[in-house]
Formats: C-alpha cells, sequence, structure tokens
C-alpha cells in the first residue's frame, strides 16, 4: 500500500518524464488526443446511435417474437422510425405517434362500422378523414402534427386490409397498437438507459447561441461592419434560430428535469428576442435611410449613443456567451439606463448645432425615440436570459409572466391543398385498384397516403420522396439476397441478427447523414417491410417481387400527386407567404385581440422561417424582395401598435385620435390591396395626419401628457410615412418625398 509520499512522489517523476520527451513525441501524443475526441464528437455519436438504434430495434423484434405478435416487423419498423438523436427528441415523437395511432385506429373502427359491404362509401369517408388529418399536420407544422399523420394513415392502414374481412377489424387495431407500443417503449428505455444524449443539453446550446448571435448582431451592424445582403441572411437565420429554440424547449419538456416549470421563462425569452429585433432592425433602417441622403447630421449626432451601446454588448471581445456571463452586460445596461436621459439630452444639444433651423428636429427625435425602445426591450432580454439558470420557488413561479409561446403554423390555403390531394390521391389510386384487381395494389395506396401526408409539411416533396424512393430501390436487392440466400439457411434468433443487422447497419448510418438521412430511412423501412421476420417465416419469390414493386409505385404515385395536384401549393411558396404577411398586417389595425404584438411578431416571424425553409442555396431576387417586404411591414406592424397603444391614451373625439384612426383606416385598404393608388392615398392621409397631430402640439402646454403623448405619435407617424416610402413595397413613391426619403414628411 503505498503512502502519499510516495504517491506524491510517483507523480512527480511521471511530471519530469513527460517533460523530457521529446517535443515531438508531446506534439504527437496532443495531435492523437485532439483526433480521438474529435472522433467521439462526431463519427463515435454516429456510430453510437446506429448501435443503439440497432439493439432497440431487435430487442423489439424479439419481444414481438417472444409474444406471438401477428406482425413483429411492425415493431422493428416502429424504432427505425421513432430513433432520433436524444431522449427527448424520442419520447416526444414517440408520444404523439402513439397518441395518432389510438386516433386512427378508432377512426377505422367507426368507419368500418358505418360502411362494412360498402368499398366506394368506405373510400369516400377515408379520404375525408385523411383529409382532415392531412390539412391539420400541415397547418401546425410542429411535433403535434406528426399526431395528424399518424391518425390519418393509420385509419388506411387498419380499414383497407379490412375490407374482405370487417370482422377482423378489432383484431387489426389492437395488433397495430400493441406493437407500435412496443416499438416505442424498446426505443425509449434503449435511449434513456444506455449513454444518454438529453435535449435538455441541446436547448440550453440553443438559447445560448440565440443570445450570442443577436448581440453579436447588434454590436456589428452598429459598427457598420454588416452589408445589407449580410444582414438579410442574418435576419432569417435568426427566425431558424427562434423556431430551433421552441422545437428544443417541446422535446426537451417530455424530458425529466426543471425544464417544464421553466416553459414561460423560455417563452417570455423567445418573445423578447424577437421584439428586440424588430425594434433594432427599426432603429438600423431608419438610421440607413438617413446616411443614404447624405445631408442629414442625425447618424453623426447619433454616434456616441451608438458606440455606447455597442461597447455595453461585449463582456471582454465578445458578447456573453453564457447566463452567468450576462450579469456583466445586465450591470452595464442597468447604468447605461440611468445615463440614457442625460446622454440623449446631450445629443440633442449636439444636434440642435449642426440644423439650427430644426427642419429635420423629427428626424432626430425618431431616432431616439427607436434607441429608448431598443434599449428597454434590450435590457428586459438580457434580464431573462440572466435569470434563466436561477433556482424557482413558488413565489417567482407566481410572478412569471404568461407570454403567449411561439408556434409555426402554415397559411390556410396550403394546408387545405395538402389535405385534398390526400384525399384525391387515395379515391384515385382505391378507383385503379378494384379496376386493376392486383392483390399488392393496396400497399401502393397505403404508400401513396403516407407520403403524400408526411411529404406535405416539406418545402421540397418531391426530393423527399425521391430520396426515400432512392432508399427503397436499393434495399431491395439487398433484401433478396438476405431472404433466400442467408436466412433460408439459419436456425435462432442470434442468426437472423446477425444476417439482418448486417445490411441495417449501413441504413442506419445513412439517416445520420443530413443530405442522405431520407435514403438511409427508406432503406431500412424497406428491408425490414419486405423480408417481415415473422415466428414462421414465407419464402415466396412471387409475393417478395409484388410487394416490392408496389411499394415503390405508390412512393413515385406520391411524388405524381404533387406534381399534378395544386403543385404551387406547398411549403415555402413565396406567393402564400407574401399574401400571409399583407393578411397580418391588416389585422394589425382592425384587430382588438389580447397580446396583439406577440401574435404580429410570432406570425411574421413563422413566415421568415417558412420563406428561409425554401430557399435552395442562395436567395433569389424575388425572395430577396419578399424578405424585405416582410422587415418593412415589420417596421409598419411596430409603429401602429405603438400608435394604437397612443390612441387608448387621448379621450374620445380628441382631434388627434380622430386623424391617427382615420390613418389606420387607410392603412388598413392599403394592407387589404396593396396597389398603387391604395399606396399613394396612405402616404397622402399619414402624412396630412403628422402636419395635424404637429399644430397640436405646437398648441398643447410644453411638458404636459398630452404633449408627450402627441410627440411620440408623431415620430409614429414619421416612421410610417417613411416605412411606406421603402422600395420593397413595389409603390411608386411621391415626387416631393424620393429627393430625401421623407425629410419634409410634417414640415
Amino acid at each position: 500500500m503505498s503512502t502519499p509520499a510516495s504517491a506524491s512522489a510517483d507523480v512527480v517523476a511521471e511530471t519530469v518524464a513527460a517533460e523530457a520527451r521529446p517535443p515531438r513525441r508531446r506534439h504527437a501524443g496532443r495531435l492523437m488526443r485532439a483526433i480521438t475526441q474529435d472522433w467521439i464528437g462526431s463519427e463515435g455519436e454516429r456510430w453510437l446511435f446506429v448501435l443503439k438504434t440497432l439493439f432497440a430495434a431487435f430487442l423489439a423484434l424479439w419481444i414481438a417474437f417472444r409474444l406471438g405478435f401477428d406482425s413483429p416487423r411492425s415493431a422493428m419498423m416502429t424504432v427505425f422510425i421513432v430513433a432520433l438523436p436524444s431522449s427527448g427528441l424520442v419520447l416526444e415523437k414517440g408520444f404523439y405517434r402513439l397518441v395518432g395511432t389510438l386516433v386512427g385506429c378508432c377512426a377505422a373502427l367507426a368507419i368500418v362500422g358505418l360502411f362494412p359491404q360498402q368499398p366506394m362509401l368506405l373510400f369516400i369517408a377515408l379520404a375525408i378523414w385523411v383529409a382532415l388529418c392531412t390539412g391539420g399536420s400541415t397547418l401546425l407544422r410542429n411535433a403535434r402534427s406528426y399526431g395528424f399523420v399518424l391518425a390519418g394513415y393509420t385509419a388506411c392502414m387498419i380499414a383497407i386490409p379490412a375490407i374482405d374481412d370487417p370482422l377482423g377489424v378489432f383484431n387489426l387495431a389492437v395488433a397495430r397498437v400493441t406493437e407500435i407500443t412496443l416499438g416505442i417503449l424498446c426505443v425509449a428505455v434503449v435511449n434513456d438507459a444506455l449513454f444518454p444524449r438529453h435535449q435538455s443539453e441541446q436547448l440550453v446550446q440553443a438559447v445560448r447561441r440565440l443570445y450570442l448571435n443577436f448581440a453579436q448582431l447588434c454590436h456589428d451592424a452598429m459598427r457598420g461592419k454588416l452589408s445589407e445582403t449580410q444582414l438579410e441572411k442574418l435576419h432569417l437565420q435568426f427566425a431558424t434560430e427562434v423556431a430551433a429554440l421552441e422545437s428544443n424547449r417541446a422535446a426537451a419538456f417530455f424530458e425529466a428535469g426543471d425544464i417544464r416549470t421553466r416553459t414561460q421563462q423560455l417563452h417570455a425569452f423567445n418573445a423578447a428576442a424577437m421584439a428586440a429585433l424588430t425594434t433594432f432592425h427599426t432603429l438600423h433602417q431608419w438610421m440607413q435611410r438617413l446616411r443614404d441622403r447624405g445631408d442629414s447630421p442625425v447618424p453623426q449626432a447619433m454616434a456616441p449613443l451608438y458606440a455606447s451601446f455597442s461597447q455595453a454588448l461585449l463582456v471582454t471581445e465578445l458578447p456573453a456567451r453564457t447566463a452567468a456571463e450576462a450579469a456583466v452586460t445586465r450591470e452595464r445596461f442597468a447604468l447605461l439606463q440611468q445615463q440614457l436621459p442625460q446622454m440623449i439630452e446631450q445629443a440633442r444639444a449636439e444636434f440642435s448645432l449642426a440644423d439650427p433651423s430644426g427642419r429635420q428636429r423629427l428626424d432626430m427625435d425618431t431616432a431616439l425615440e427607436l434607441m429608448q425602445r431598443f434599449n428597454d426591450e434590450m435590457y428586459r432580454l438580457i434580464a431573462i436570459y440572466h435569470e434563466l439558470p436561477g433556482r424557482l420557488t413558488e413565489a417567482t413561479r407566481a410572478q412569471q409572466v404568461k407570454p403567449l409561446p411561439y408556434s409555426a403554423r402554415t397559411p390556410g390555403t396550403i394546408a387545405i391543398a395538402a389535405g385534398l390531394r390526400a384525399a384525391a390521391a387515395l379515391l384515385i389510386l382505391a378507383l385503379a385498384w378494384y379496376g386493376l384487381n392486383w392483390p399488392s395494389a393496396g400497399g401502393a395506396v397505403i404508400l401513396t397516403v403516407v407520403f403524400c401526408a408526411l411529404a406535405a409539411s416539406s418545402p421540397d416533396p418531391n426530393q423527399m420522396i425521391k430520396q426515400v424512393t432512392i432508399g427503397f430501390a436499393a434495399a431491395t436487392p439487398f433484401a433478396f439476397v438476405c431472404a433466400f440466400y442467408m436466412l433460408n439457411h439459419v436456425e435462432g434468433y442470434l442468426m437472423l441478427v446477425l444476417s439482418m443487422g448486417a445490411f441495417l447497419v449501413f441504413g442506419l448510418y445513412a439517416t445520420t447523414w443530413r443530405r442522405v438521412a431520407g435514403i438511409g430511412l427508406g432503406f431500412n423501412l424497406m428491408f425490414a417491410q419486405i423480408i417481415a421476420p415473422e415466428n414462421l417465416m414465407r419464402f415466396n419469390v412471387v409475393n417478395f417481387f409484388n410487394d416490392a414493386i408496389a411499394q415503390i409505385i405508390g412512393l413515385v404515385l406520391a411524388s405524381v400527386m404533387f406534381a399534378l395536384i395544386l403543385p404551387e401549393h406547398r411549403q415555402g411558396s413565396r406567393r402564400h407567404i407574401e399574401r400571409a404577411m399583407w393578411e397580418e398586417a391588416l389585422l394589425l389595425c382592425i384587430s382588438d385581440r389580447l397580446q396583439l404584438r406577440h401574435h404580429f411578431e410570432n406570425r411574421m416571424r413563422d413566415l421568415l422561417n417558412q420563406l428561409n425553409m425554401g430557399i435552395r442555396g442562395t436567395a433569389d431576387v424575388e425572395t430577396r424582395r419578399v424578405l424585405n417586404q416582410a422587415i418593412a411591414l415589420l417596421e409598419l406592424g411596430h409603429a401602429i401598435l405603438d400608435l394604437r397603444a397612443l390612441n387608448a391614451q387621448l379621450p374620445a373625439g380628441h382631434l388627434a385620435r380622430l386623424e391617427t384612426e382615420k390613418c389606420m383606416a387607410v392603412l388598413a385598404a392599403y394592407f387589404g390591396r396593396p396597389q398603387t393608388t391604395m399606396h399613394a392615398r396612405a402616404l397622402v392621409v399619414t402624412r396630412e395626419a403628422g402636419v395635424e397631430l404637429r399644430a397640436l402640439k405646437a398648441e398643447a402646454a410644453a411638458g404636459s401628457g398630452e404633449a408627450a403623448v402627441l410627440q411620440r405619435a408623431l415620430t409614429d407617424l414619421h416612421l410610417i410615412y417613411a416605412s411606406l416610402l421603402d422600395s420593397s413595397l413595389n409603390v411608386s413613391r411621391p415626387v416631393a418625398a424620393s429627393s430625401n426619403g421623407g425629410a419634409e414628411y410634417g414640415a
């Protein structure tokens, strides 16, 4: 037994020996450790996922064999479908798959019970059900949408085989639920027990990345380091990160831990980030317009404020990378908030020297108002971020503000088109099935319906179906070799595992690469489906090729349906996104719903995320036009919301209130019909309202509450007028405004 002294001596000896090694050997050792760590973090993670999924799949298959299930392959295929890198994602997808399966089985029982001896009526009822479920899944576009997809095609998988045997539909439903449940349980237990990877860790990284990227964006933009094209890309990236954060939160909600108690905090963080980005971008765009004019002293007067804010965002040379580091940023912004009134007065004084006529004073007032709003919203975001890791008490939870969560929602026309497409595919193929009298055609019908529903939520359904089709086609010859040259010569479950696992490992590895994930998934699904492992194996070459051809034809027909039936109505369609943006702007002027600001931010960010999903490579001119249009509408939206809030502070019948309400009505008409004539009308009325408010402000007592409200309303109108002149709105500009970008507004 060694003493502490001897142990210490050993350590010293090892250290001396290490220092005595040649430098080349020390560098080689560091290089090997770096390579090993890099492999563990990349390839190691992939192979760990492959091995865990294989273990869960064969565990589910073995239990299904032992319990004598009718279709053990369904349990195995469920593992391949539900298998994801983290336990939270597995539990989330498994939960909605189980719920969707239960609902689909109930629907199948009801439909078969209503039309047991009437195949055509049964197909019509199934088509209606599939249309509703597919439309619902396309509309939601989140984890819950997967439950809708399952509810739709599970009904087909139960009802179609029961056409010739209506009395067996209940047994089919029970078997389906049992097999799906077994697969979900196996993959969930394996993922959580063997080298678990928790979604909560991914959530923490997503929150840090969102804050860091946003703070870096604000800092670089204030320092003039970003071009217009870079800002556009970052705006789309931010919309994607907001959506990703909510997806991570929803998945982490299913894991054990305190994520459920922090749901409101995470919703508030997301909402604060969206609001702060819009205000900052409005400020940045406003300053850029003034710089483009070339004769405005406002950018120079605002430079000290810009320098103070950009410096406050940094901890050392970068923004805060963790919530703990954000304490420094919070203290700096708190100090900045105290000094801001004095800094604003100093900026106004310097501006008065540069513009003695006061002609551009309203431009300066608008910039300072936007700076004040950005300071308030950025401070709130930093405070929420800093408080995220803190322990929540019951009192803290009771005091939490409950903002609306970020929610993804597809434009209704695309959802309706997806439902109609799935229903039409089912009815057309059902008629063809009856006409052909091909026994395997039922599998083609089911697969077409399945992928018409699954691909409806993809921005490129044809590419998705193409990858899965390649996987199906590639799996067919390997499955033939495995079934007719290997499995028919082996005995025992271990030999079955070795025979099938040698092929499935390649498909699982392909699913870990995003570009070919569809091929890998299609390979494994086809391989397990067509081999159909059972307690009593059947080897029939004719049935093998019939089923394989039917599966591939079903996928091809699904792709044909997307090409023939409403091909423009799909995710990422610029035309539908643009229409939805104008509808949201219209709602700002006429809706009285609660939390209208958050709803507007949420919808616009979601539409930007959908626009980003539809981009292939570099954004084209039309996509950039829609993007800039969305940003301009966001600017308009925030100014309109603030103007409506100010209106509520004025008494009914007040002249300023009447003028702004008239402006709102004209803007609503313009958003409803964004045409050149309506745009010109909106510009005229907004300008007239500004003239009236300026006159009323001159008559109001200096320093009174009414004067403050009128001043802020005047800056909102000024901002609305300038935003309406944005070229992305694709309307003509008045001659008086085109020369100075709106400097004469309200003069």
